[in-house]
């Protein structure tokens, strides 16, 4: 199974494009900027690394201003890093994992039910 090459800074971006399906540069920027200022150039490095995995893609409008949009979707996404997570700290064991954030109480009741009554629903 594929796993997709993509840094933090890089998902920031696909996070956006998942959320807004088309944005140019600029307003990329913008958004990235509402926390904490970002570099433009930054951001186009960032964009043409993206472009070049293939996770997105550079479309040229009618104002001659490229706008960018995610090739890969967010569900293909979350799945391949669940399961690379899942493999890398718990042998692919989703049962280890629920029980780390149980013991840990890392997970609130009403958590715990809701996911009791999600697998007793899957019956």
């Amino acid at each position: 199974m594929k796993k997709y090459d993509i840094t933090d800074a890089e998902l920031e971006i696909m996070k956006l494009l998942w959320e807004n399906e088309e944005l140019t540069l600029n307003k990329i920027v913008e958004d990235l900027s509402k926390k904490e200022k970002k570099n433009k150039n930054t951001i186009k490095t960032l964009l043409y690394r993206l472009i070049e995995k293939g996770s997105v893609k550079s479309i040229t409008n009618s104002k001659k201003e490229n706008t960018y949009k995610a090739i890969i979707k967010k569900e293909n996404y979350l799945e391949k890093e669940n399961e690379s997570f899942l493999q890398k700290l718990y042998n692919g064991s989703t049962n280890k994992l629920l029980l780390n954030f149980v013991e840990e109480k890392k997970i609130s009741k009403k958590d715990l039910q809701d996911l009791l009554d999600l697998i007793e629903s899957e019956d």
